[in-house]
């Protein structure tokens, strides 16, 4: 799966988000910038904060191993629905930098567990949650759906300190 998400895999594909090209709208932390939907409508996006996690947290994960010398940041954001909102878009997603070096973005899909016969389990990374495409569809205008993305950082990299939120090459909005 490539970095730039899959269409249905995570719910973060269903922002809605588009706009000009070039730099879009420069914002501070928790500040909500207003963007223009792929074809119609607006919505709300909150970079509330990001947060640096620990490797431990990413202890639980297939292969766990191959992330040894990461470090996890999470974004935290919230999706407020406006009355012309549009939830068809896929293409739309956040971007986090160090000031230079771009994070590699991480998904993490749930999982199912066989406990017994017939029964199942579903893990999920309890650390960050994406928003639920559900939710923001069945929300009413001025609501917000709140979500979660995870970063990872190597060694080389620094405290992430810039978020994006991008369409194919276009800057939509920057949080710093």
């Amino acid at each position: 799966m490539n970095r730039r998400r899959a269409v249905g895999v995570a719910a973060i594909g269903l922002f809605v988000l588009t706009g000009c090209s070039g730099s879009g709208q420069s914002v501070k932390f928790g500040e909500m910038a207003t963007v223009k939907g792929e074809r119609a409508g607006t919505v709300g996006v909150t970079v509330i904060q990001v947060e640096k996690g620990s490797n431990a947290d990413l202890s639980g994960l297939k292969d766990a191993s191959k992330y040894a010398d990461k470090t996890p940041y999470y974004v935290h954001f919230k999706l407020t629905k406006t009355a012309e909102g549009n939830d068809d878009d896929t293409s739309s997603q956040f971007e986090v930098y160090d000031g230079q070096k771009q994070l590699t973005q991480l998904l993490v899909l749930p999982s199912l567990d066989a406990i017994g016969d017939p029964s199942l389990v579903t893990r999920r990374f309890e650390r960050c949650k994406d928003a639920s495409d559900t939710a923001y569809k069945a929300a009413a205008e001025g609501q917000s759906v709140d979500g979660c993305a995870v970063f990872l950082a190597d060694k080389e990299t620094g405290t992430p300190s810039t978020v994006k939120w991008t369409r194919r090459s276009d800057t939509l909005a920057t949080w710093k």
